[in-house]
């Protein structure tokens, strides 16, 4: 028998569709009715729903909510909803269950997490639409979804401008979510850098010798390829770069000596990064259990550095 950790099995959510007597209010609450492209809760449900969890867009009479915001409201706020309404939203967009999962865990912190278009405004608990500015934006994806780096970048930085969180939630084929938060770093070290004539901390002493690695050496006789450039870029920062075999990446980088702290980061080049995020989730994972941020570089114009690390709904 295999060993191993002993304990009860985390249950899983099964997010049935139909209402449970827990909680359910004296009257029953409206059925959601199509209007203009959404779907319709008259007042003085809309009130409560708008008011004090940021569901809807406020109309004529009550508020519009898109198929997702339906959906937690069934579960969460005691609307009723079909079978039938279920079978035709996925028959139309068969990624529904998934993206409503994902939803529904954004939501789970108590936060109030709001669609527009193709992504999702996060407001604060404490905050709301009516009163603030969000504070993050979501996108969602399964894991095979590809990965476009270059678009990613784009979004990211353009929330940092804009002063809020990217955050991203993948659902896998369980419809479990995991969630990261996405930034960009602008990593700097300590190391004084070497040079193509002198390089003391380039190499690892053995049997009293020093014996350099591939890119040492490509860098160390002037070779030019992206690899060379990355590691010149990494060097001029005050970084030292060592072998990331161990952690499933092209190096550890450390901001000081070896002798002196841990590597802060794992950095992948982005032309050897995972194609889609299952291998995300592989490196992140691995990353963060040796306490490391993972790290991808871009080149796009000047060098680029993405970090991903897992976040936790309401934390």
């Amino acid at each position: 028998m295999a060993g191993g950790r002993k304990g009860k099995p985390r249950q899983r959510l099964t997010r049935k569709i139909g209402l449970t007597e827990e909680g359910s209010p004296s009257k029953p609450n409206p059925e959601p009715i199509m209007k203009d492209g959404l779907w319709f809760l008259p007042e003085p449900l809309s009130n409560r729903l708008y008011q004090k969890s940021a569901i809807g867009t406020i109309t004529d009479g009550g508020i519009l909510l898109t198929p997702e915001e339906v959906m937690f409201c069934h579960w969460h706020r005691h609307v009723p909803i079909t079978e039938e309404w279920f079978e035709k939203i996925v028959s139309e967009d068969s990624d529904f269950p998934y993206r409503v999962v994902a939803y529904d865990v954004a939501r789970s912190g108590g936060e109030k997490v709001v669609p527009k278009g193709d992504q999702w405004y996060r407001w604060q608990r404490e905050s709301h639409p009516s009163r603030g500015k969000y504070s993050a934006k979501i996108k969602w994806a399964r894991t095979e979804h590809i990965l476009d780096y270059i678009e990613l970048l784009s979004w990211v930085q353009n929330n940092q401008e804009e002063e809020c969180l990217s955050e991203i939630a993948i659902v896998d084929d369980e419809m479990d979510v995991t969630m990261y938060r996405v930034s960009t770093i602008d990593p700097t070290g300590k190391v004084i850098p070497a040079t193509r004539e002198f390089y003391p901390n380039l190499g690892i002493e053995q049997m009293s010798r020093r014996f350099l690695r591939e890119d040492e050496e490509m860098w160390i006789n002037g070779v030019d390829n992206s690899v060379t450039k990355l590691f010149d870029e990494l060097n001029g920062r005050g970084l030292l770069m060592r072998p990331g075999f161990k952690y499933g990446c092209r190096w550890r980088v450390y901001s000081t000596p070896v002798s002196e702290d841990h590597a802060p980061w794992l950095m992948q080049m982005v032309e050897d990064a995972p194609k889609d995020w299952e291998g995300i989730c592989l490196s992140v994972r691995l990353a963060e259990g040796v306490n490391k941020g993972w790290v991808i570089a871009i080149f796009s114009g000047t060098w680029q550095f993405l970090m991903f690390r897992r976040h936790l709904p309401g934390r």
